[in-house]
């Protein structure tokens, strides 16, 4: 399994990829732009590329748009991280 950690913050996103040894496999960082629900969808393609979908990765966000990420099976605020 591998493990997706998502910071959606004010002004950029950030979106780690890690595999099954907690090794990093990709990075992206994009600018957030107005909505974090937008900013979502450009990581989910991107995860795509990756060979990543939203059901193969524990996935966990955080950031000011944490909570736009419906398929995170844990949110962490910003201030707890």
């Amino acid at each position: 399994m591998k493990f997706v950690g998502i910071d959606i913050g004010s002004t950029c996103a950030k979106t780690v990829v890690l595999d099954e040894a907690g090794e990093p496999e990709n990075l992206f960082v994009i600018p957030t732009g107005w909505s974090s629900f937008d900013a979502l969808e450009k990581i989910r393609k991107q995860l795509l590329e990756a060979g990543v979908s939203d059901t193969d990765a524990y996935t966990v966000s955080t950031g000011y748009g944490r909570k736009a990420v419906p398929f995170a099976q844990k949110q962490v605020t910003e201030i707890t991280c």
